[in-house]
């Protein structure tokens, strides 16, 4: 019964799994999981709109007709009528429809009813057929948006098709490269959970030696890869802590791991096959290791019934883990409270870097989440797909240089403005991730900043100098505007005070659209560290 319980994360939700014994299920219905679903951007006026369907094997469903209709920041409307005349009796389908509004500019948003015919009766539904919620869609297309020379950026955690179980599913990874296309996006990350890699494809509580959907997970992202998108093969595997809990760790490596613990697969046995210094001692010299949203709040049923903790610092340095996703989808309550952790780890003397992913389980426009198993469903404009992104500086565009870049911290997390933030010795520019003796007397730290008519003008500049064994970050460098400028750079000039220290900036942005919606924007770079 307890793996009703699964874990209580951002995803599409299986509707059709039910206890056992107690097979009650507010949200359950005779048809399958029909979801309309679409990126929450363009940088032009083109973008893709995808129909999912998940669980027609088990309730055929025939679709009739998907009328599209489409409204305008300036009040004009679009309508299109697509007569489908389609049967769907597989496990996992989509079509893509695709719209070019090059003409328009701002949000747009999209209502789409669905006709059609489940269980020999006609049915009709907007945006999905989820019972008792209500979905909103809108995307902003033509944004401006300007990147930096030789930065790539991209979603290290998404979960794809191959994340699939009792109260979850993900969407095909083919509509997330599509959506990457869209956005902008340079390259992202299939990190399905292990406790579904490691599952029979079509039977998500039977385990497979032959990681046959690991294999073809693998498979996926080589087909792909392009010269526009590297398509990283990840695992988000369970481990335990220090605590013997069970936690998230993001493993990009040739090799499967096995980790079941809070899988709810076996509710006898929750203890994780591996600890975190199992994975980390016996991953390749290529691979890249991520402490998954380390200090996320514990759901008080995930703490009890399937043994998930948090990370702690010792857990984070006893096991050498350089790296942190500490924003995992939203500016949130945790995502400061990891800011303050990871400073404090800065402050010690720990080189420590963080990164971005947004945990999305498809959710490319919005999510809709299982919020209390066989209950209630609930969606929210949060934890989409390529919204917060790792920023890179990379010059190569191939998996392995990709992987190198990121391990060295030369980077910036962001959901809108972007950042080049260097500090210059002499003749010499150092740039975040990296350390360095000053040769010179004066040092001069310089940032640029872009924004886009998305993520609106830029508010706000902060530059924090971290000593080393001090209590805590002190200001070296604060602005804030008041003109509507959308690109702004600066200069500060320091002393080489021969004192063991790190720089590092914060940029706000702030934006209020046409649709009467304010929307705050934020960027974080990685430090830069000078030592004596």
């Amino acid at each position: 019964m307890i793996s009703g319980f699964l874990p209580l994360i951002l995803l599409y939700p299986e509707t059709h799994y039910r206890f056992r014994y107690f097979s009650f299920s507010k949200y359950f219905k005779k048809e399958p999981e029909i979801i309309i679903d679409m990126p929450y951007k363009s940088l032009t006026g083109k973008f893709p709109v995808f129909l999912i369907i998940k669980d027609s094997d088990l309730f055929p469903v025939l679709v009739w007709e998907i009328r599209f209709s489409f409204l305008f920041e300036d009040g004009s409307t679009y309508v299109k009528t697509n007569l489908m005349e389609k049967e769907y009796n597989s496990g996992l389908d989509f079509e893509v429809f695709n719209f070019d509004f090059s003409e328009k500019h701002g949000f747009v948003n999209l209502r789409a009813e669905i006709f059609y015919y489940a269980g020999q009766k006609r049915h009709s539904a907007v945006n999905d057929n989820l019972k008792d919620i209500t979905t909103e869609l809108e995307i902003f297309i033509n944004d401006d948006e300007e990147f930096f020379d030789n930065y790539l950026q991209g979603d290290l955690h998404f979960h794809s098709q191959y994340t699939s179980d009792q109260v979850e599913f993900g969407a095909p990874a083919e509509a997330a490269k599509l959506c990457a296309e869209c956005l902008g996006l340079n390259f992202f990350a299939l990190t399905d959970h292990s406790y579904d890699l490691d599952d029979e494809p079509e039977n998500y509580l039977k385990q497979d030696p032959e990681l046959k959907k690991f294999e073809e997970m693998r498979s996926v992202c080589d087909e792909l890869t392009d010269e526009n998108i590297i398509v990283l093969p990840g695992e988000e595997i369970t481990v335990r802590n220090g605590k013997n809990r069970n936690v998230h760790l993001l493993v990009y490596d040739e090799n499967f791991f096995y980790g079941s613990g809070d899988g709810a697969e076996n509710w006898l046995n929750t203890k994780s096959e591996n600890s975190i210094s199992d994975i980390v001692s016996n991953t390749g010299e290529n691979s890249l290791v991520i402490a998954a949203h380390p200090f996320n709040k514990t759901p008080p049923l995930e703490y009890l019934l399937v043994r998930r903790g948090l990370w702690s610092t010792e857990d984070v340095l006893d096991n050498s883990i350089t790296h942190l996703q500490i924003l995992n989808g939203d500016f949130d309550e945790n995502f400061f409270k990891s800011l303050m952790i990871w400073v404090q780890m800065l402050l010690k003397g720990h080189r420590i870097f963080i990164t971005a992913g947004n945990d999305a389980h498809g959710n490319f426009n919005i999510f809709r989440q299982v919020k209390i198993p066989m209950l209630k469903l609930t969606t929210e404009h949060k934890q989409i797909f390529g919204k917060c992104r790792t920023a890179v500086y990379s010059e190569s565009t191939d998996k392995i240089s990709l992987l190198k870049s990121i391990r060295s911290g030369n980077m910036y997390i962001t959901n809108g403005p972007h950042i080049m933030f260097t500090v210059n010795d002499g003749g010499k520019t150092h740039e975040t991730g990296s350390s360095f003796k000053p040769e010179s007397d004066n040092l001069e730290a310089e940032f640029f900043v872009n924004s886009s008519t998305y993520s609106g003008p830029v508010k706000g500049v902060v530059v924090y100098r971290g000593s080393i064994n001090a209590f805590d970050e002190k200001i070296i460098y604060e602005k804030q505007l008041v003109e509507s400028l959308y690109s702004f750079s600066d200069k500060i000039d320091m002393v080489n005070d021969k004192i063991d220290h790190y720089l590092r900036i914060e940029v706000f942005t702030s934006a209020v659209h046409g649709n009467g919606k304010h929307y705050e924007h934020r960027a974080y770079s990685n430090p830069i560290w000078i030592v004596k």
